[in-house]
Protein backbone atom coordinates (compact mmCIF):
# COMPACT_ATOMS: atom_id res chain seq x y z
CA UNK A 1 0.00 0.00 0.00
CA UNK A 2 1.20 3.46 -0.82
CA UNK A 3 2.52 5.34 2.23
CA UNK A 4 1.37 8.68 3.52
CA UNK A 5 4.55 10.35 2.32
CA UNK A 6 3.89 9.33 -1.28
CA UNK A 7 0.31 10.58 -1.08
CA UNK A 8 1.53 13.90 0.25
CA UNK A 9 4.10 14.18 -2.52
CA UNK A 10 1.49 13.66 -5.21
CA UNK A 11 -0.98 16.03 -3.58
CA UNK A 12 1.25 18.85 -2.42
CA UNK A 13 4.42 19.15 -4.48
CA UNK A 14 2.45 20.22 -7.54
CA UNK A 15 -0.21 22.11 -5.63
CA UNK A 16 1.18 25.62 -5.96
CA UNK A 17 -1.37 27.51 -3.88
CA UNK A 18 -4.09 24.95 -3.19
CA UNK A 19 -5.48 25.14 0.35
CA UNK A 20 -8.24 22.55 0.11
CA UNK A 21 -8.48 18.81 -0.42
CA UNK A 22 -8.40 15.84 1.97
CA UNK A 23 -4.66 15.42 2.47
CA UNK A 24 -2.80 15.75 5.77
CA UNK A 25 0.71 17.03 6.32
CA UNK A 26 3.17 14.54 7.80
CA UNK A 27 3.90 15.19 11.53
CA UNK A 28 6.12 18.25 11.87
CA UNK A 29 5.88 19.27 8.21
CA UNK A 30 5.02 22.86 7.29
CA UNK A 31 3.26 24.28 4.25
CA UNK A 32 3.22 28.09 3.95
CA UNK A 33 1.83 30.22 1.14
CA UNK A 34 1.42 33.95 0.51
CA UNK A 35 -0.53 35.65 -2.29
CA UNK A 36 -0.63 39.29 -3.35
CA UNK A 37 -3.09 40.30 -6.04
CA UNK A 38 -4.12 43.43 -7.89
CA UNK A 39 -7.93 43.52 -7.90
CA UNK A 40 -10.56 45.28 -9.96
CA UNK A 41 -14.11 45.33 -8.56
CA UNK A 42 -16.77 46.78 -10.87
CA UNK A 43 -14.22 49.27 -12.24
CA UNK A 44 -12.63 50.07 -8.86
CA UNK A 45 -8.98 49.16 -8.23
CA UNK A 46 -7.73 47.48 -5.07
CA UNK A 47 -5.27 45.06 -3.49
CA UNK A 48 -5.71 41.71 -1.76
CA UNK A 49 -3.18 39.87 0.36
CA UNK A 50 -3.40 36.60 2.24
CA UNK A 51 -1.17 34.36 4.33
CA UNK A 52 -1.98 30.65 4.72
CA UNK A 53 -0.18 27.90 6.60
CA UNK A 54 -0.47 24.23 7.56
CA UNK A 55 1.33 22.22 10.24
CA UNK A 56 1.21 18.42 10.43
CA UNK A 57 0.26 16.66 13.66
CA UNK A 58 0.14 12.99 14.64
CA UNK A 59 -2.78 10.78 13.71
CA UNK A 60 -3.20 12.28 10.19
CA UNK A 61 -4.29 15.62 11.68
CA UNK A 62 -3.27 19.01 10.24
CA UNK A 63 -3.87 22.43 11.74
CA UNK A 64 -4.31 25.35 9.31
CA UNK A 65 -4.56 29.12 9.59
CA UNK A 66 -5.37 31.92 7.17
CA UNK A 67 -5.43 35.73 7.27
CA UNK A 68 -6.84 37.66 4.29
CA UNK A 69 -7.26 41.40 3.74
CA UNK A 70 -8.78 43.39 0.85
CA UNK A 71 -8.60 47.15 0.32
CA UNK A 72 -10.06 49.31 -2.47
CA UNK A 73 -9.07 52.78 -3.71
CA UNK A 74 -12.64 54.07 -3.98
CA UNK A 75 -15.60 53.92 -1.64
CA UNK A 76 -16.08 50.16 -1.39
CA UNK A 77 -15.40 49.01 2.19
CA UNK A 78 -12.37 46.80 2.71
CA UNK A 79 -12.68 43.39 4.35
CA UNK A 80 -10.60 41.23 6.66
CA UNK A 81 -11.07 37.50 7.14
CA UNK A 82 -9.55 35.00 9.59
CA UNK A 83 -9.75 31.21 9.68
CA UNK A 84 -8.26 28.49 11.93
CA UNK A 85 -9.07 24.83 11.22
CA UNK A 86 -8.31 21.24 12.10
CA UNK A 87 -8.27 18.75 9.22
CA UNK A 88 -8.05 14.98 9.39
CA UNK A 89 -7.29 12.63 6.53
CA UNK A 90 -9.79 9.85 7.22
CA UNK A 91 -8.96 7.31 4.52
CA UNK A 92 -6.63 6.54 1.64
CA UNK A 93 -5.90 3.57 -0.63
CA UNK A 94 -3.15 2.24 -2.86
CA UNK A 95 -4.59 3.95 -5.95
CA UNK A 96 -4.01 7.43 -4.54
CA UNK A 97 -7.57 8.19 -3.45
CA UNK A 98 -8.11 9.92 -0.09
CA UNK A 99 -10.99 11.39 1.92
CA UNK A 100 -10.92 13.91 4.74
CA UNK A 101 -12.95 16.18 7.00
CA UNK A 102 -12.26 19.61 8.49
CA UNK A 103 -13.78 21.96 11.08
CA UNK A 104 -12.90 25.65 11.39
CA UNK A 105 -13.53 28.83 13.34
CA UNK A 106 -13.95 31.83 11.03
CA UNK A 107 -14.39 35.59 11.23
CA UNK A 108 -15.26 37.90 8.36
CA UNK A 109 -15.45 37.04 4.68
CA UNK A 110 -13.17 37.31 1.64
CA UNK A 111 -16.02 38.45 -0.59
CA UNK A 112 -15.85 42.06 -1.72
CA UNK A 113 -17.02 44.79 0.66
CA UNK A 114 -20.69 44.77 1.64
CA UNK A 115 -21.35 41.57 -0.35
CA UNK A 116 -19.91 39.20 2.27
CA UNK A 117 -20.60 38.12 5.85
CA UNK A 118 -19.13 39.57 9.03
CA UNK A 119 -18.75 38.38 12.60
CA UNK A 120 -17.69 35.08 14.15
CA UNK A 121 -18.78 31.70 12.84
CA UNK A 122 -17.89 28.12 12.03
CA UNK A 123 -17.28 25.88 9.05
CA UNK A 124 -17.58 22.13 8.43
CA UNK A 125 -16.01 20.59 5.34
CA UNK A 126 -15.78 17.19 3.64
CA UNK A 127 -13.36 16.37 0.83
CA UNK A 128 -12.29 13.65 -1.56
CA UNK A 129 -9.34 13.64 -3.94
CA UNK A 130 -6.75 11.65 -5.79
CA UNK A 131 -3.03 12.18 -6.28
CA UNK A 132 -0.30 10.25 -8.03
CA UNK A 133 1.95 10.05 -11.07
CA UNK A 134 0.95 10.00 -14.73
CA UNK A 135 3.58 9.66 -17.46
CA UNK A 136 6.23 10.47 -14.88
CA UNK A 137 4.59 13.68 -13.66
CA UNK A 138 2.79 14.35 -10.38
CA UNK A 139 -0.84 15.38 -10.37
CA UNK A 140 -3.78 15.83 -8.00
CA UNK A 141 -7.48 16.66 -8.14
CA UNK A 142 -10.09 17.13 -5.43
CA UNK A 143 -13.67 18.15 -4.66
CA UNK A 144 -14.80 19.80 -1.41
CA UNK A 145 -18.19 20.69 0.03
CA UNK A 146 -18.43 23.11 2.97
CA UNK A 147 -21.14 24.54 5.20
CA UNK A 148 -20.52 27.95 6.80
CA UNK A 149 -22.53 29.86 9.39
CA UNK A 150 -21.80 33.27 10.93
CA UNK A 151 -23.42 35.70 13.32
CA UNK A 152 -26.71 37.24 12.28
CA UNK A 153 -27.92 34.13 10.42
CA UNK A 154 -25.43 34.52 7.55
CA UNK A 155 -25.35 30.91 6.34
CA UNK A 156 -23.92 29.67 3.05
CA UNK A 157 -22.69 26.63 1.17
CA UNK A 158 -19.44 26.38 -0.76
CA UNK A 159 -18.26 23.85 -3.37
CA UNK A 160 -14.61 23.74 -4.43
CA UNK A 161 -12.93 21.80 -7.24
CA UNK A 162 -9.24 21.77 -8.04
CA UNK A 163 -6.66 20.19 -10.33
CA UNK A 164 -2.90 20.55 -10.53
CA UNK A 165 -0.06 18.87 -12.38
CA UNK A 166 3.64 19.13 -13.00
CA UNK A 167 4.67 20.16 -16.47
CA UNK A 168 8.08 19.70 -18.06
CA UNK A 169 11.27 21.34 -16.84
CA UNK A 170 10.18 22.15 -13.28
CA UNK A 171 7.04 24.06 -14.28
CA UNK A 172 3.56 23.34 -12.90
CA UNK A 173 -0.01 24.50 -13.36
CA UNK A 174 -3.12 24.56 -11.20
CA UNK A 175 -6.78 25.39 -11.69
CA UNK A 176 -9.49 25.88 -9.09
CA UNK A 177 -13.22 26.65 -9.10
CA UNK A 178 -15.34 27.91 -6.17
CA UNK A 179 -19.15 28.07 -6.06
CA UNK A 180 -20.75 29.81 -3.07
CA UNK A 181 -24.43 30.35 -2.30
CA UNK A 182 -25.74 32.29 0.70
CA UNK A 183 -28.94 33.52 2.29
CA UNK A 184 -27.57 37.00 3.06
CA UNK A 185 -24.22 37.26 1.23
CA UNK A 186 -23.99 37.57 -2.54
CA UNK A 187 -23.73 34.36 -4.57
CA UNK A 188 -20.25 33.89 -6.00
CA UNK A 189 -18.66 31.88 -8.80
CA UNK A 190 -14.87 32.17 -8.79
CA UNK A 191 -12.22 30.57 -10.98
CA UNK A 192 -8.45 30.74 -10.86
CA UNK A 193 -5.60 29.48 -13.01
CA UNK A 194 -1.90 29.58 -12.17
CA UNK A 195 1.38 28.69 -13.85
CA UNK A 196 4.55 28.44 -11.82
CA UNK A 197 8.02 27.03 -11.32
CA UNK A 198 9.54 24.81 -8.59
CA UNK A 199 12.59 26.79 -7.40
CA UNK A 200 14.99 25.10 -4.90
CA UNK A 201 13.72 27.09 -1.89
CA UNK A 202 10.13 27.84 -2.89
CA UNK A 203 7.52 27.63 -5.62
CA UNK A 204 6.54 30.85 -7.39
CA UNK A 205 3.54 31.26 -9.66
CA UNK A 206 1.57 33.87 -11.56
CA UNK A 207 -2.17 33.62 -11.97
CA UNK A 208 -5.47 35.14 -12.96
CA UNK A 209 -8.67 35.03 -10.89
CA UNK A 210 -12.17 36.10 -11.82
CA UNK A 211 -15.19 36.21 -9.52
CA UNK A 212 -18.77 36.74 -10.56
CA UNK A 213 -21.39 37.55 -7.92
CA UNK A 214 -25.04 38.29 -8.32
CA UNK A 215 -24.23 41.91 -7.42
CA UNK A 216 -20.58 42.30 -8.49
CA UNK A 217 -17.76 41.24 -10.81
CA UNK A 218 -14.14 41.07 -9.71
CA UNK A 219 -10.92 40.30 -11.59
CA UNK A 220 -7.39 39.88 -10.24
CA UNK A 221 -3.82 39.23 -11.33
CA UNK A 222 -1.82 37.50 -8.60
CA UNK A 223 1.63 36.40 -7.51
CA UNK A 224 1.99 33.42 -5.13
CA UNK A 225 4.96 32.03 -3.20
CA UNK A 226 4.77 28.60 -1.54
CA UNK A 227 7.27 27.04 0.87
CA UNK A 228 7.34 23.49 2.28
CA UNK A 229 9.54 22.24 5.09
Amino acid sequence: MRGLGELLFGALVVSGTAEAGPWAQAPGDIYARSIVSSERLDGEDGWRGDLYGEYGLRGHFTITGKIESVRYDGGTPGTDAYRVSLRRQLWSNSEGWAAGAEVAAIRGSSLAGVYGCDGMGGEARASIGRSGMRKGRSYYFFADVAWLTQEGGCDRQRYEFGYGSDLSGGFFSSQQLWLEYGEQSADSIKSEIQFGYHFPLADMSLGYRQEYGGEFKEHAVLVAVTVRR
